[in-house]
């Protein structure tokens, strides 16, 4: 009996060891689990400060959007912001040519689908430099679709838009070179309707590559296109150029560019706000002499005006020039009526707008070519998008012959990101 209760005592000493040796074990393997995740608790947070750190530098740069969604990727230089951005615009376009009709899948050419990389670094207080590269893709323009052929239309493939590098002072001004806007690049072009998606002085836009058709006889063949009709003699548009802009001198920018081949041009804007209306305006010159021999000279200006009520209003003039050809000057001018309803719809303002305008001699002496549009674009800012739909209306006199006129319906998205 005592030595069974001996051998119990034994046994139950043993057991009490191991289960308290086990027990500590456990007991510090936890503790080092604990600090193992601390740490990796602390690392994270580090990481995430340093995105805060990150996030809140770009922000105080300047390289968002203006609505406080960031477009700033990381760069392969710390010190060079670079921002992504871009859209796709689609729509569906109808055209009636008097003969013909269709309903046409297409990119909107007033404001293509693209993509821009654009690249910022504050080399000091008061210079910046960057760059920008910035591409399009219209699969199916609606400058190319046109009643011959009823397929895709365009290269389909990348073009080029902005290849450029730019030095900016706030004293001194900006000097940009590269491929892009010249100087008087969207002289005639100023419009605060918000209605330019779907129409603007670029009337031709909505279809430029349809034809007119000979009344009586619907035919097509060599007959005028309407873009080859209605031209805004928009200065010398994009191109490979070295160009200069001024400081703004309480609201006046001047500009000037030398563009590849020998044109140049020179421009002046003014953009202001006064206690109820705001104020954008263009005058440029460009002279084009070195690659085209008519019209040489390119002088026009554009204006808009809208009040706070939303009313506004856009005009648009240029003319076309050469001394020394047998050719008519070319002219167009055109208006337009506009309003923007802040609170028809809670998710963004309602533009409406409508415009008439005339063309003279555009594509032969003694053409008068004359449009009318209506627009209404419809903001849904929360979601970056802008939905639309146009009317337009294109007539042609021309002597000795007789055309009907074209009539075009363009209704579509355009999505930025």
């Amino acid at each position: 009996m005592l030595k069974a209760a001996t051998a119990i005592v034994v046994v139950a000493t043993f057991s009490s060891a191991a289960w308290a040796q086990s027990e500590g074990d456990r007991i510090k393997a936890l503790e080092e689990m604990i600090q193992k995740q601390q740490a990796q608790i602390e690392a994270q947070q580090k990481v995430l400060e340093e995105m805060r750190t990150a996030l809140k530098t770009v922000q105080e740069s300047g390289q968002g959007d203006g609505t406080g969604r960031n477009r700033v990727v990381l760069s392969r230089d710390d010190k060079v912001k670079l921002s992504i951005e871009g859209q796709v615009n689609r729509a569906l376009i109808y055209y009636d040519d008097g003969n013909a009709s269709d309903v046409r899948h297409v990119d909107n050419d007033a404001s293509s689908t693209r993509l821009a990389f654009k690249g910022a670094v504050q080399a000091t207080d008061d210079l910046k430099l960057g760059t920008t590269i910035e591409v399009q893709f219209e699969s199916n323009s609606t400058a190319d679709v046109n009643q011959a052929d009823n397929t895709a239309g365009g290269t389909n493939n990348f073009t080029e838009r902005k290849l450029e590098i730019f030095a900016a002072s706030k004293r001194f001004g900006t000097i940009t070179m590269g491929q892009g806007s010249t100087a008087s690049d969207g002289m005639t072009e100023v419009d605060l309707s918000g209605t330019a998606l779907v129409g603007y002085s670029a009337v031709a836009g909505s279809g430029s590559a349809l034809s007119f058709a000979t009344s009586g006889t619907g035919a097509i063949t060599g007959n005028p296109t309407v873009g080859a009709i209605f031209s805004n003699l928009d200065g010398l548009s994009r191109d490979d150029r070295l160009r200069y802009d001024t400081p703004n001198f309480n609201g006046v920018v001047l500009s000037t560019s030398s563009v590849d081949g020998g044109e140049w041009d020179i421009a002046a804007s003014y953009s202001a706000a006064y206690d109820s209306i705001v104020v954008d305006s263009k005058l440029g010159y460009a002279n084009q002499s070195g690659t085209r021999t008519f019209p040489e000279t390119i002088l026009g200006g554009s204006i808009s005006l809208r009040h706070d009520s939303g009313l506004n209003l856009t005009a648009a003039t240029a003319t076309g020039d050469d001394d020394e050809s047998t050719r008519d000057n070319q002219k167009f001018w055109c208006g337009k009526v506009g309003y923007i309803a802040q609170d028809l719809f809670r998710f963004g303002a309602s533009h409406f707008g409508v415009d008439y305008g005339r063309f003279d001699n555009v594509a032969a002496n003694n053409d008068e070519g004359t449009s009318y549009g209506l627009q209404f674009v419809q903001l849904i800012s929360d979601w970056g998008t802008d939905l639309y739909a146009g009317y337009r209306r294109y007539d042609l006199d021309r002597t000795g012959a007789s055309f009907d006129a074209i009539n075009v319906i363009l209704a579509g998205a355009r999505v930025k990101f």
